[in-house]
């Protein structure tokens, strides 16, 4: 975890990398969560609880289950949180963060007049079709935390809950990324006071003609206009480069003087080949030479922490097993904005969460749930594995809450709604120690990443190793998967809880079989989890 945090800390060499080429915003309007999988028996499996909605904690999964007859009434405190990246994230960072040192190089051309090699070229071709791949929909970052304690007394329950859930989306400006000069001093030269010249060896022949042909593919006038900011500039800096003929000699030529080998130029030859028509499409965009100095790069964070003071009730409706629930609830809802400005503040990310929880705003607004839950047992008797189905709509209200001055004045919607959740599941016990569940999100639910949609899949068991009044070790495992994404993988969850007479302790976790790769500050390549998850909870139950 230390290597992961001293990769997310954003090196300086980083942050420079950062400042040359990309604008981290955040452009859409947000509405909603997640649905919240509250509680480590939920999360052990799978996510899945709707039509189990025991304990207290029913109250947040279906306010219909405190009416079963068999629920214990009691203390309940559930405490979790859960990190996931988004569409590849840390992988196209990774990616990045591998070229980060030549595009430093760069950088010190641009502000103190120097040039750029083959070497450099390649890195930087190859920089700017992978950061153009952070504007993909759905890509960025997001971390939620729940907790809070419920008592039951009878079909009755009264809870503080909280829910928080921050995210960061990225976005890229190619445009501003003209590497001329700054401020009328600076910016890439082929001056023929540096000792450039067209003159390579034979050995790198071949590679300077596959970079002429990458630079006819990008266009020779736009390819100048974004190193030195108009068309004929090169020229005027050194008449022997005049085309992208000469261009790709000079490019040689400076990597021959830098002591590239001839493989390592190929190699160069190679990626500016292979990135030179994506490349086209971007540089074509920016060929007014806009410089990077006016890239308004920026980290937008965003999300909301909801506190919900609420009172549920269960009671059986007409039909044997039918029962009906809800809660009223005051919700206080704290929605937090921060635009963190990449190329002004460089390195001092420490400032964005302070910034973030400075600017937020405060609403109280009240909410409503409605739940369901069928016992088929209790109609038809004969029905085998004991079934239940059941049913719960969060936030039927759409309550609004305010969002702070300064997402409203960057073009955001003047409030944050929670938007109407619904959830399905059913339960069923082909032994009496023996429970099986599964659930699904009726609704496609929004996070605080835009285009990333959240609905959730489940299923998971549950056996009682000791199923004694005063000694239980349940065992649990459950599945699942992000339906509302089309290349989402499986999430595999566990856990186990230990019931000592009245007090009970109970733990789980989930944790994705996709991976996300970055580079530690030993240069090793680690893989961590897209998403995971863990929580635990207390309870005192009779």
């Amino acid at each position: 975890m230390g290597k992961f945090k001293a990769f997310a800390s954003w090196s300086p060499a980083f942050f420079l990398f950062l400042t040359l080429n990309s604008q981290l915003v955040t452009r859409n309007s947000l509405h909603a969560e997640a649905w919240a999988v509250m509680g480590p028996q939920a999360i052990a499996m799978g996510g899945a609880f709707v039509a189990v909605a025991r304990g207290p904690l029913a109250q947040h999964w279906n306010p219909a289950g405190l009416a079963q007859g068999a629920n214990l009434s009691g203390l309940q405190i559930p405490a979790q949180g859960r990190a996931e990246f988004t569409g590849g994230l840390l992988q196209d960072i990774n990616d990045l963060s591998n070229i980060v040192s030549k595009y430093s190089a760069i950088s010190s051309a641009q502000k103190n007049g120097g040039s750029m090699n083959a070497d450099q070229m390649a890195a930087f071709l190859e920089g700017l079709t992978a950061l153009d791949s952070l504007n993909d929909s759905g890509k960025g970052a997001l971390v939620d935390f729940q907790g809070g304690a419920s008592l039951k007394i009878s079909r009755f329950v009264f809870s503080i809950n909280n829910y928080t859930s921050i995210g960061g989306r990225p976005f890229v400006d190619t445009i501003n990324i003209g590497l001329g000069s700054i401020g009328g001093t600076g910016g890439i030269t082929f001056a023929s006071s540096g000792g450039i010249d067209t003159t390579i060896s034979a050995a790198n022949q071949a590679a300077s003609d596959q970079i002429e042909s990458a630079i006819d593919t990008i266009g020779y006038a736009d390819l100048e206009r974004l190193i030195c900011g108009s068309a004929g500039c090169i020229a005027s800096q050194n008449s022997s480069v005049a085309n992208a003929d000469t261009l790709a000699n000079a490019l040689v030529d400076l990597a021959e003087d830098a002591g590239l080998s001839s493989a390592q130029i190929s190699q160069a030859a190679q990626t500016i080949a292979d990135n030179a028509g994506a490349a086209a499409v971007l540089i074509d965009a920016a060929s007014s030479g806009n410089s990077y100095a006016n890239n308004t790069t920026n980290l937008t964070l965003r999300g909301g922490s909801f506190t919900e003071f609420s009172i549920g009730c269960g009671f059986p409706f007409v039909l044997p097993g039918l029962l009906l629930g809800y809660n009223i609830k005051a919700i206080m809802g704290t929605v937090g904005y921060d635009r963190f400005q990449v190329l002004q503040n460089e390195v001092n990310t420490g400032d964005i969460l302070t910034d973030y929880n400075s600017a937020a705003k405060s609403t109280v607004q009240p909410g409503i749930d409605v739940g369901v839950l069928y016992d088929l047992n209790k109609t038809i008797p004969f029905f085998p594995f004991h079934p239940r189905v059941g049913a719960v709509a969060r936030n039927i209200n759409r309550p609004k809450f305010d969002k702070p001055d300064l997402a409203v004045s960057a073009g955001e919607d003047a409030q944050y709604a929670l938007d109407s959740q619904v959830r399905m599941g059913m339960a069923i016990n082909p032994m009496n120690f023996w429970t099986f569940v599964a659930d699904v999100d009726v609704t496609e639910n929004s996070t605080q990443i835009p285009g990333f949609k959240s609905r959730m899949a489940s299923v998971g068991t549950e056996i009682n190793v000791f199923n004694r009044k005063w000694l239980n070790i349940p065992l649990r495992l459950g599945i699942s998967k992000n339906i509302a994404q089309a290349n989402s993988k499986a999430a595999y969850s566990a856990g186990f809880g230990i019931n000592l007479l009245h007090v009970i302790f109970d733990i789980g976790g989930a944790i994705s079989t996709e991976t996300e790769a970055f580079t530690d500050e030993t240069g090793q390549l680690q893989e961590i989890p897209a998403n995971a998850a863990v929580g635990a909870q207390l309870a005192v139950l009779f």
